[in-house]
């Protein structure tokens, strides 16, 4: 039996520079076996194998004339985010002026109560926007 949680979000939500910080969202789109917790964690209600996704759209960043320091934007699922934090599946890349799209697919382990998030880390001089993402668990294992 396939079991789903599909959280949405599509407003701003600014991020500080230097700082891993859990992504929120504003709705739930599927819910099933009520995975979907305070609208930023999913928590399986078994172990199982999960394939996990999030698709992030950073804003776009406005950069001092003359300043051509690279800035680097990161995403990572991390495992009990509250407690004791545990990341996996991180990605990078560097931002460019425009918007960016993160889209990364993980297969890793989903334990039982065991809650997961989306933290995301940027290292530009000013904050920045998510302004877009959805985050994703699906397992087949129930």
């Amino acid at each position: 039996m396939a079991t789903q949680c599909k959280l949405y979000r599509n407003s701003p939500q600014i991020i500080q520079p230097n700082t891993w910080t859990l992504l929120t969202f504003e709705k739930t789109l599927r819910n099933d076996r009520k995975m979907a917790r305070n609208l930023s964690l999913i928590v399986p209600p078994a172990d199982g194998d999960f394939i996990w996704a999030r698709n992030i759209r950073w804003e776009s960043i406005t950069v001092p004339d003359g300043d051509d320091r690279p800035r680097q934007f990161m995403s990572r699922f991390v495992r009990d985010p509250h407690t004791a934090p545990d990341d996996t599946g991180a990605a990078d890349h560097l931002d460019s002026p425009g918007r960016d799209w993160d889209t990364t697919t993980w297969i890793f382990e989903g334990n039982a109560g065991q809650p997961v998030g989306v933290q995301v880390w940027h290292d530009h001089h000013e904050p920045v926007a998510v302004g877009h993402a959805q985050f994703i668990g699906i397992t087949w294992d129930y």
